[in-house]
This record gives C-alpha cells, structure tokens and sequence, in this order.
C-alpha cells in the first residue's frame, strides 16, 4: 500500500543512494535520522549498506523497523502465523471507543460539539478494536516487541486507505469520500530480505548523530511550513498506543514539543548547523526542495562552511495534499558535503 506522507522519497530513493554509491561504497554504515517513510533506508539496505534509522516521531521508526529488521515473514507462534493474526485483526467487530468517539462521524468529541469526519463510525469503531487488540496481545506477551511494532505500523498502513484526508490528517474533508466509505481492512507487509546490521531507533537527528559514528548522513528535513506532528497527529496516536486529548476543530494531539525548527523561515539555518555540527561522519548528505524555506543559493552556502559540495538535481511529481495545491514538477536538491 502507498504512503500518502509529505516528502515521501519513494520515487526519489533509486536515485538518491545512487548518488550515495558514487562516494561510499557497499558495506559503509549509513545514518537516516530523519527517516520518514523509511523508503531511503531500505533501498540503502538493499543495496548492501547497514543503515541506523531514526526519527523525531514515533510512526515513521515503525516504518523502518517493518522495512529493514524482518529478514523473513515473522512467525506470531501464539496466532498460528502472521496470516492468522491479520485475519483475527480484521475479523474484529468495534468498539466505541476513543477513535469513535474523538474521530468518527458519528463520534461525541470531548471538546468539539459536533463529530469530526476523519472516518467512518464503523471504522472508527474497528481501528478502536484492533489498537486494543494489539494491546493486550503485547501486554499478555503473545506477541514480541518487534511483532508488535509491525502490526501498528499495518494498522496504520490501513488507516491510510480509508482516512478521510485531502492529503495530511491537519483536517478533514466535509463529506465523506468513497474511499474512506470502504471498510478497513489490514493488509500484511511484503519483506525483502537484506544481509545488513540495521538499528532503528526514535529521537531527536542531533542527538542521534552525536552519539553514533557512521560513515555517512543522509539528511531529509522538512521543508516546508507544514509540522509533521500536527500534520499525522492521528498516525502518532496509533504508533503511541494513547489517548490524548484531541484539541480544536482538527482533534490534534498536543504537539508543539515534536515542532521541528526546519520549517521555521527564521530558524531553519540554525537548525541545519546544529544537526551538521553534530554529525560524525565523513560523508553528509542532504535532500531539499526548491520549495524549502531556504534557498538553493542559501544553503549552498551554509553546507560550504562545512566542506567541499557537489550538487545534483532531479525532478519529480509535486505532491499535491488538496486541489487547490500547487500541481507539476519539482526539483528535488542533492547536496553532497565532504567534511573537512
């Protein structure tokens, strides 16, 4: 199933680890800090590099983890396979629960005085059992934690077909659409096996990389004004399994904590020096729009500072979130800074 996320490099990854290859070859260690979809990380595994993934935000290290730490389908002993429990999570009939109540169109939210259309109250009402579905499995030790990792980040895989977005979870629409009228229905991952020694791990990108020595940084910040946390806030509930209190007319989690300073104009350069500063690799690496809140010729500029950079470009389909976004192509940046 597709990602519907922002800056999704899934078009881009080919191109981008090519580039990766041109200085470092196969074997090298590779951190992702900012690891997204984590479609980068895995065509980095695939192409025979380990790769330490990470991410400020808790469903994108979800994502890593289905894509580079199962070397095979896994086993789910306690449901008779991996088949089994996604049949038993679909089979599930709802509760009435808090995704019913807060983000259901037939919900009663504690601070809205009318339901919110993120879902259907069937839905709803499914997504509520199957959260506490895996919570109990996890909890009464059926399932280990990295079982338990892959079946949110499944959940979360089919909320995203039936979520009732124009494109991010900021808001949603006014009807509902005829894919998001559709039953949920869980689908079990694809596997592709990879010999690398991989690490996943959630935190911030500058404490990451101060504390790990890599042979190179592949950098893939936010770009524009729009804050991921408040963006998929209803995908972080999942991947934190609790219940928030969902604030104004879009329900968000509190989320201000989580805001990243790349998508601040004013502070966006700081922001970069910071994680740069704090990398400890030879090799750095960085992706960026010429949407982003800073300038082709500005951040030539700041990389510069910190060593020799070469450039490469590569045009893409811009992601569009709603109709009245902007449509067309893109040009995604590719900078390359050798560290002195």
């Amino acid at each position: 199933m597709a990602y519907r996320y922002l800056g999704n490099k899934s078009r881009l990854s080919e191109w981008i680890v090519n580039q990766i290859a041109r200085h470092l070859p196969e074997g090298g260690l590779v951190a992702d800090p900012m690891c997204g979809t984590a479609a980068v990380s895995q065509e980095l595994a695939l192409r025979g590099y380990d790769v330490l993934a990470g991410d400020a935000l808790v469903f994108p290290t979800l994502h890593a983890k289905a894509r580079l730490l199962h070397r095979h389908e896994p086993e789910f002993q306690s449901f008779g396979g991996y088949s089994e429990v996604i049949a038993k999570l679909n089979a599930l009939p709802g509760e009435t629960g808090y995704f019913y109540r807060e983000f259901g169109d037939k919900g009663t939210p504690l601070e809205r005085d009318k339901p919110r259309l993120y879902f259907t109250a069937e839905n709803a009402g499914r997504i509520d059992a199957m959260r506490s579905f895996i919570r109990q499995a996890a909890t009464d030790g059926c399932i280990s934690g990295l079982e338990h990792d892959l079946l949110l980040h499944d959940l979360i895989m089919a909320v995203n077909q039936v979520a009732n977005i124009a494109g991010t979870y900021g808001y949603f629409r006014s009807k509902i659409s005829s894919n998001a009228a559709r039953p949920i229905e869980i689908q079990p991952s694809s596997f592709s096996f990879n010999r690398g020694a991989h690490v996943v791990i959630h935190g911030d990108a500058s404490t990451v990389l101060a504390e790990h020595q890599v042979d190179a940084i592949y950098l893939d910040p936010p770009y524009t004004k729009r804050q991921y946390a408040g963006n998929y806030h209803i995908l972080e509930t999942i991947a934190r399994e609790d219940e928030p209190i969902a604030r104004g007319d879009g329900g968000l989690r509190p989320w201000t904590e989580d805001a990243s300073d790349f998508c601040y104009k004013r502070r966006a350069e700081s922001a970069f020096r910071e994680v740069i500063e704090a990398a400890n690799a030879r090799y750095i690496f960085v992706s960026y729009s010429e949407d982003g809140q800073l300038s082709p010729t500005t951040l030539l500029s700041i990389l510069s500072d910190y060593g020799e950079v070469l450039v490469n470009t590569q045009d893409h389909l811009r992601f569009s979130s709603n109709s009245n976004a902007k449509t067309g192509t893109l040009t995604e940046f590719l900078y390359c800074v050798e560290v002195k």
